[in-house]
């Protein structure tokens, strides 16, 4: 089992990258405290086994009392206090945190005048990996689609009301027809919304267009109208994007060979959050047994939630296993010429903190971490691929929208046709860019898409089932959306023709 040691702090120049490496060589980045930090991957394993075994017995306790209910929610919330201090800890640090990183990132790029290609470059393969997502979410379905049964839901009770009078009783209807208040005869009444008073002035279910999705969940997103609230509220595309623009700025303005104090105030600044970062990591292991006992323990009805929804879980983990083949073990290594299971190796934290936080935000450090300690990337391309990644880059949503829509389409007695798969496959690639990094963030997606394709309104019928296991399935996707960030990583590398960390160490050790 590889072992991650731990990484340098980035670099913000490279022709700086002693002086920067030694200011940095005290911070320890290895997730675990005493000998759980000495085995770090080792103790993440335990603590999520435990984590996992806590969690499922707690889910098949059944109080039979309101007291014993009680008794059992207290004891969840007091063993998922720790997992939820981590994660409001890492939130509160990770947007300064990016802002200074993607700050610093362009200056040096700019500098080196390949921000414009880097940029570009960027997008490009994140759009390609996204796409290529997509289709591997209609392919796993369709393996699937064989298994999938037709559901009949009931329709929906008419509206009933009970007119109280003065004196307790009930306005009721007697065997002739009359109406008098007493406690005999009919007291019950249904209600005919002639005049669709109640249907235009009452909360209606939602229904949102695909071109709402796109104007409020990209463009509207990516320019702040206050970046101090955007900061505040974490809206990370708008302040990754403003940062983009301010370092750009910031960097015309050191090229022309004027001394910029405000410069050098944001590399100490980056360094002390990368320091706070580091005493965070350090409670990755328990955090990671707290989020899951929390998660897995408040569910009631665990097996029951699988035995609705089985097929569409299994053929969205076989879609998320043919990305991560064919994307990641294939087209990476034939690309980059890198091993891809030596540099995935070293993403074990990553990966347990995306499964345990559902959230590419909260686990963007540790995925910063983990790829600067692989010696692939240089730091100042991770410090912009990695948080543009989280933002835009969501592969794991792009193979579940599709999944689960057809899903639910079969559900309902609809069965898609060639047309309404490519839609669905446009859909996930384009639509995934507007879900934000938290949990839950494609389920409203999911209802958009179903509606755009199959010319339907409202919440579809069955999507009770996907709201009940979203929360794992959201473990699942933020993995491989992590994982997705930090292969791109490299392939930008590769193609902006950069030299990597080993390489410039290398050459530094060979002058010296």
């Amino acid at each position: 089992m590889t072992e991650v040691v731990s990484s340098t702090s980035p670099d913000h120049s490279i022709g700086k990258i002693d002086e920067d490496d030694e200011s940095n060589k005290s911070v320890d980045y290895s997730p675990g405290i005493g000998i759980f930090g000495r085995y770090p991957l080792i103790s993440l394993a335990v603590f999520a086994i435990l984590g996992l075994g806590v969690g499922i017995g707690l889910s098949y306790w059944d109080p039979d009392t309101a007291s014993a209910q009680d008794s059992k929610d207290i004891l969840i919330r007091w063993l998922g206090l720790l997992g939820d201090i981590f994660v409001r800890a890492l939130k509160c640090i990770v947007i300064p945190l990016v802002f200074f990183n993607v700050v610093l990132a362009t200056v040096e790029m700019v500098k080196m005048g390949k921000a414009s290609s880097i940029g570009w470059i960027t997008i490009g393969v994140y759009a390609a990996t996204t796409l290529l997502a997509a289709i591997f979410g209609v392919l796993s379905t369709l393996m699937f689609a064989g298994q999938y049964s037709e559901k009949t839901f009931p329709e929906a009770a008419a509206p009933i009301i009970k007119l109280g009078c003065s004196d307790g009783t009930f306005l009721s209807e007697s065997t002739d027809g009359s109406l008098s208040c007493s406690n005999e005869g009919s007291d019950e009444f249904g209600i005919v919304d002639v005049s669709n008073y109640f249907a235009t002035n009452s909360n209606p279910k939602p229904s949102i267009s695909l071109s709402e999705t796109i104007y409020t969940g990209v463009f509207h997103k990516l320019i702040s109208s206050n970046i101090f609230a955007s900061l505040a509220s974490s809206d990370l595309l708008a302040v990754v994007f403003f940062a983009v623009v301010f370092g750009v700025a910031l960097g015309r303005l050191s090229s022309k060979n004027k001394k910029s104090n405000l410069y050098e105030i944001m590399v100490e600044c980056d360094e002390i959050f990368i320091q706070m970062i580091g005493w965070v990591i350090k409670l990755t292991p328990f955090a990671v047994f707290s989020l899951l006992v929390r998660r897995l323990g408040s569910d009631r009805n665990l097996g029951e939630s699988f035995a609705n929804i089985g097929y569409l879980f299994a053929a969205t983990i076989v879609g998320m296993v043919m990305h991560m083949i064919i994307t990641h073990l294939i087209i990476f290594p034939i690309v980059t010429k890198v091993n891809p299971v030596k540099y995935l190796s070293h993403l074990t934290p990553a990966m347990a903190m995306a499964f345990a936080s559902s959230s590419s935000a909260a686990t963007l450090p540790v995925t910063m971490k983990c790829v600067e300690s692989t010696g692939r990337v240089p730091n100042n391309i991770a410090k912009f691929v990695l948080p543009l990644g989280a933002t835009i880059n969501m592969d794991g949503t792009a193979i579940y929208i599709p999944a689960a829509c057809i899903w639910m389409a079969m559900l309902n007695g609809i069965t898609p046709n060639a047309a309404q798969y490519i839609v669905l496959i446009i859909l996930g690639t384009v639509g995934s860019a507007g879900a934000a990094p938290v949990p839950s963030a494609s389920l409203v997606l999911i209802i958009t898409a179903y509606n755009t394709v199959f010319n339907q309104s409202g919440v579809p019928e069955g999507f009770a089932f996907i709201l009940a296991i979203d929360w794992l399935v959201d473990s699942f996707r933020t993995m491989l959306n992590v994982m997705g960030d930090s292969v791109v990583s490299v392939v930008v590398t590769h193609f902006a023709d950069l030299q990597t960390t080993k390489d410039l160490k290398g050459k530094e050790e060979s002058q010296a």
